[in-house]
This record gives C-alpha cells, sequence and structure tokens, in this order.
C-alpha cells in the first residue's frame, strides 16, 4: 500500500484554502488588483527609464528645452485650446546650396497657431560640437509669414552654441518692436526682460494684443562659411523646438523636469524603501522573537529589555536629527528605521513563540525525543509564517509613509527623484500656493496609494491569520 504524502498546512490550511480565503472579500481583490497595478507599473519604470536617469534627472541642461511651470498637456482637452504645447518641428524641407564659398542651408516648414496663449520661446538646437570652434561660426536668418499675410525678418543671429534662444536676442527683440511700430504705431511691445518670441504671434485688434490665429510659414536661412559646411548643419543634429505652455503627462516643475518621469521613477523607489525597510524589521523581529520565546530565562529577559528600549526611541526625531548631522542618503535612513522599528513585531513573535511552546503536542514531542530545532522547523515556523508575512505587511506602509515625510523635509535624498523629494521641491517654490497642483497632488496621492495598498493587504490577510475571524 502505497504511502500516503503528507499534505502542507499553514494554521490548519493548505496554500490554496489560504488564497481562496484571501480572495473571498472585497478587500481582497481590491488589493490584489492594486498591488499588481503597483509591481507592473514599477517593472514598466525600470525598463522605460534609462540605467543613468538619475544622472539625467539632475542635469539642468537636458531640460532646459522644456517650459518651466507648465501643466500638464491634456488640460487643453477640458478647457479648450488655450495654452500652445511643446512642439517638436520634424517635418520640414532642407535644402543645400553653395555660392562663392558660402553654403546656404534653408529649411521651410509651417506651425498652425489655435491657441490663446503662444509658445514662450523658439529653440534652434545644433548637437554638432564642431560649431563651438569655427573661426566663424554659422549666421541664421529667419522669415516669417504670418496668417494676415504680414512679414517678420528676424536676424542674422550666430551660431556658436548648442542651443540657440531666439526670443532673447537683443537683435529679435529691436526687429519686433520696429515691425509693431511700423505695422501698429506701438512702441515698446517687448516688456524689459521678456522673450520677444510670443509677439511673433499676435496681432493688434481696437488697441488690444490678440492672439493671431491661423498658418504661419517659417524659413531659416544657415550661412556657413567654412569647408564640409554642409556637416556641420545636417538634418540629424539639428533640432527645432517651440517651447510650448503645457507639456506632457503631468507638467514640470520649476527647472523644467518631466514631472511624469520623477513620478515612474518613484515606484521602484519608494516600493523598495518599504519592502526592504519591512523586511529587515521583520527579520530582527523574528531572530529576537524566536529566541527569547522559545529558550526563555535570562535571555527571554535580555532581550526584553532591549526591546523595550528599541519601543522607547523616538525613531523619527533621531531619523531628522541624524539625517541632519550626517547627511544621510535615503538607505542609510532606510537601515536606521529598520534598526529602531522593529520592537513591537518582536514582542508579538515572542508572545506566539510562548504560546505555542506551552502546547500538550510541543510538549509530547519533547518526551518523544525531538530536538529543540526539529521542533521549532516543524511545529512553531509554519504556525508563524501568516504572521510575519502579516507583519511584513503591515510595516510597509509605516516605513513608506516615514521615508516621504523625512523627504519633505529635504532630508535622506536619493539621485533618483522619490515623491517625498518632489513635495519638498514643490513646497520650496511654493507651487501649491501659486496653483501649481500638479506638482502637488499627483506625490501626494501617490503616496497615500502604496499605503492604501498594503493597509487593505493586511485587512484582507486578518482572516487567514486569524481564526476567529474566519470561523466566526
Amino acid at each position: 500500500m502505497a504511502k500516503r504524502q503528507r499534505e502542507f498546512r499553514i494554521l490548519g490550511m493548505t496554500p490554496g484554502e489560504i488564497a481562496k480565503e484571501f480572495f473571498s472579500s472585497s478587500t481582497g481583490k481590491v488589493a490584489a488588483t492594486l498591488f499588481i497595478i503597483l509591481v507592473v507599473v514599477s517593472i514598466y519604470a525600470l525598463v522605460v527609464l534609462p540605467p543613468n536617469f538619475a544622472s539625467v534627472w539632475n542635469n539642468l541642461k537636458y531640460w532646459q528645452l522644456n517650459p518651466q511651470y507648465a501643466p500638464p498637456a491634456w488640460i487643453d482637452s477640458i478647457i479648450g485650446p488655450v495654452y500652445s504645447p511643446q512642439l517638436y518641428i520634424n517635418n520640414y524641407t532642407y535644402v543645400v546650396q553653395q555660392s562663392n564659398g558660402v553654403t546656404y542651408i534653408t529649411i521651410t516648414f509651417t506651425v498652425d497657431f489655435k491657441y490663446d496663449k503662444p509658445w514662450n520661446e523658439i529653440f534652434i538646437v545644433v548637437n554638432n560640437p564642431a560649431i563651438y570652434s569655427m573661426a566663424q561660426p554659422p549666421v541664421l536668418s529667419m522669415t516669417v509669414y504670418r496668417p494676415d499675410g504680414s512679414v517678420l525678418s528676424l536676424g542674422p543671429l550666430p551660431i556658436s552654441r548648442r542651443v540657440t534662444i531666439l526670443g532673447v536676442s537683443s537683435e529679435v527683440i529691436s526687429q519686433v518692436n520696429l515691425f509693431y511700430y511700423d505695422k501698429y504705431h506701438i512702441t515698446g511691445i517687448v516688456p524689459t526682460g521678456s522673450s520677444a518670441t510670443p509677439y511673433i504671434f499676435y496681432t493688434i485688434d481696437n488697441g488690444k494684443l490678440t492672439p493671431l490665429k491661423g498658418t504661419y510659414n517659417f524659413r531659416l536661412v544657415f550661412y556657413v562659411f567654412s569647408q564640409n559646411s554642409s556637416s556641420v548643419i545636417n538634418k540629424k543634429d539639428l533640432e527645432i523646438v517651440f517651447q510650448g505652455q503645457i507639456y506632457g503627462l503631468m507638467g514640470t516643475d520649476n527647472e523644467g523636469h518631466d514631472l511624469w518621469l520623477g513620478l515612474l521613477a518613484g515606484f521602484p523607489i519608494d516600493l523598495a524603501v518599504g519592502l526592504v525597510s519591512a523586511l529587515i524589521i521583520v527579520v530582527i523581529a523574528i531572530i529576537i522573537g524566536i529566541v527569547a520565546g522559545f529558550y526563555g530565562g535570562l535571555v527571554d529577559e535580555a532581550l526584553m529589555r532591549l526591546t523595550d528600549f528599541v519601543i522607547l526611541l523616538p525613531a523619527f526625531p533621531l531619523l531628522i536629527v541624524f539625517s541632519v548631522l550626517f547627511r544621510w542618503s535615503i538607505w542609510d535612513a532606510v537601515l536606521f528605521l529598520a534598526i529602531v522599528s522593529w520592537g513591537a513585531s518582536a514582542r508579538i513573535i515572542r508572545a506566539m513563540i510562548m504560546q505555542i511552546r506551552s502546547a500538550q503536542y510541543i510538549e509530547s514531542a519533547v518526551i518523544a525525543g525531538a530536538s529543540r530545532m526539529w521542533i521549532l522547523r516543524n511545529h512553531i515556523l509554519p504556525q508563524i509564517i501568516p504572521y510575519v508575512l502579516y507583519l511584513l505587511v503591515t510595516n510597509v506602509p509605516g516605513a513608506i509613509l516615514t521615508l516621504a515625510a523625512i523627504n519633505f523635509l529635504g532630508l535622506a535624498g536619493s539621485e533618483y527623484p522619490t515623491w517625498g523629494m518632489l513635495l519638498y521641491y514643490a513646497e520650496e517654490f511654493g507651487a501649491l500656493t501659486s496653483g501649481y497642483w500638479w506638482w502637488v497632488i499627483p506625490p501626494g496621492l501617490l503616496v497615500a496609494f502604496v499605503a492604501v495598498v498594503f493597509i487593505l493587504t493586511a485587512m484582507a490577510s486578518e482572516p487567514v491569520v486569524n481564526p476567529r475571524l474566519r470561523y466566526g
């Protein structure tokens, strides 16, 4: 007769029964769905973002073409075509001609302007370091054919650096002011210290500055005075960017960072912070709780006094002090937080061990000659595993909220953007009082979202670890 295989059970339940019990409630289904979303987005962030995203995020030149304090691009779909979006000119004609040792590179394209607020700036980007060292840099001349039939000539502008900003050139400001004076008899249309670019897209109607909507034709001519001139400014290295007043899925901050990428990068970081901290807490609690509860005596007494000391420590104030004194990184803060937060979990595990140790079947196993390690492995660990997982789940939101709070104070920073750091800079630059809601609300909601996911998971796990809830 074949020997019956022993069925693996935890708290009298098979893994299948545990899963069935967890998903039997709507809370369990919601928790599982939200947790899957959290994990999928975290994996997506790790796949999509480049490995050097930390250096990219902290490189201000990378974001210099983006508008500052720009709301999300989808705001126009709600309130109508009010704000001009970020526009990258990719569809243009490119013609090269040479005459008398000078190369003429002519670029033409059209732009449809249908918004109440025009573009902030026009950037001409040449990603070729050769222009930096040329004895005589290329020169740009731009002609704008407006919808009302008027023509605005701008330049010439030297192209001597990677990014040429059209509207801040004194030459262009003077030309725009002169255009408005000749056509509308208005002087000084461009305010001091402002860019002339938005005024390319305005007209004067009944004495008021009004957006001139319609199709604009642009003609750019680069004059290059060197050999191999066509390779200096070619289609591969040339970018033309119209800086909008709205940007991306989640807008931008004071430095033009794409906040969607910052929020996306925060998913794996904040999840890792919570899980690593909770895992360290639970591992320490298991060791202290098992040793104290299983061996008892002086060992138990000493470990419980240590546990009481840890519980009484003011973890958050100490975290603030040490973060200021030692300039801790976020991972230093995670380690410290875990070291001073295991006390309550260790007491729970110790109490469970002491209750299990006094059971009759444990005494029978001891009489039968079972070793302590055999009893621990076969009788105690299977019963505390669900509680350990429960403690792991319940410690995650506390760690995430604490680290978000310390980041909000500008401490324990990370090279990668975290939701707490986004909130810190939002507060630092007055985002909420200035109405930059897209900089404040999304990271705050995501911190709450992750905490709620683990709180719901803990609630759905309670019937598994508490038989009284399971059987009424």
